[in-house]
């Protein structure tokens, strides 16, 4: 069989090449549908990063009262010092936090300047931890006499993992809604070239070939459709991804975003996958349903 694999490429770029229309329709259909997936794919993929982002930056924020004096201060850093688990304490003014919020909303900074004569935050120490002690840290530091509230990524890495895995979930259901169409939709392309040269089929059983002899044109065929459609989903996503995540970043640069390449990087395969997968079973569907004829 494998010595005739020219002869089964060749037979299949002929139906392609007979019935231009309806694959290129085809061809596009599968690609919409798997780069509308992509996006739920890129989402997922977001957060995770971001979740390993902020896992990284193991640390607790301890925020001050409005009138703690200076010598309070002194006093409340030496006792952070002394918690176990504390690697690192750098200590940021009112100023300092308005100038950074500035900097890190760059153009969008007009708005803040907005509260001329009033500014909003805190001072606050920036405490760096291990890993493992930063909830425990958390605890005793809010215990401290002058500490006004105490903040760590832990409820927001706990909160951002379920959103990461109801994403992931949903990923897959869509991957699963997106390849059942897919299929059905291979299968009728597939299903009506079947069709078309049933007379040409019967031809070659009447001489002896396999049953499959006739019919593997027609997998590779829908096989290689599913695989261009997800080629040009992804080669899609390497265009769109890297533009829309910059100016994602853009309108929220507090957000440390995986960029738009990896991102597309990460999911292309994916694409590829499924719609070669698919591909070969809406072949296959359409082999048993003219048998079943």
């Amino acid at each position: 069989m494998f010595t005739n694999l020219g002869y089964f490429f060749k037979e299949a770029w002929n139906d392609i090449v007979h019935r231009p229309v309806a694959i290129l329709f085809s061809l596009i259909s599968i690609a919409l549908l798997l780069f509308f997936t992509a996006f739920i794919f890129a989402g997922g993929e977001q957060l995770q990063w971001l979740v390993g982002q902020l896992g990284q930056e193991a640390a607790v924020t301890v925020f001050l009262q409005e009138d703690v004096a200076r010598s309070q201060r002194d006093s409340l850093e030496e006792e952070l010092q002394q918690l176990s688990g504390v690697t690192t304490i750098r200590f940021v003014s009112k100023e300092q936090a308005l100038e950074e919020m500035e900097d890190i909303l760059g153009e969008h900074s007009s708005e803040l300047a907005a509260t001329a004569g009033f500014n909003p935050f805190l001072g606050y120490f920036e405490v760096g931890v291990l890993p493992e002690e930063g909830v425990e840290v958390a605890v005793q530091a809010e215990k401290l006499p002058g500490v006004d509230s105490v903040r760590d990524n832990r409820q927001t890495l706990e909160r951002l993992t379920r959103l990461t895995l109801v994403m992931r979930l949903g990923a897959v259901f869509a991957l699963l809604f997106v390849g059942v169409v897919m299929m059905i939709t291979i299968s009728h392309i597939i299903h009506l070239g079947l069709m078309a040269r049933e007379e040409e089929m019967e031809i070659y059983r009447l001489l002896g070939a396999g049953p499959w002899f006739a019919a593997l044109p027609f997998l590779l065929q829908g096989t290689l459709l599913g695989f261009s459609g997800g080629l040009v989903s992804f080669l899609a996503a390497v265009v769109t991804f890297p533009i829309l995540i910059s100016k994602l970043h853009s309108a929220l640069p507090f957000l440390p975003l995986q960029p738009g390449m990896g991102v597309a990087l990460a999911v292309g395969p994916v694409l590829i996958a499924t719609g070669t997968i698919f591909g070969l079973s809406g072949s296959l569907l359409a082999q048993y349903q003219a048998r079943g004829k």
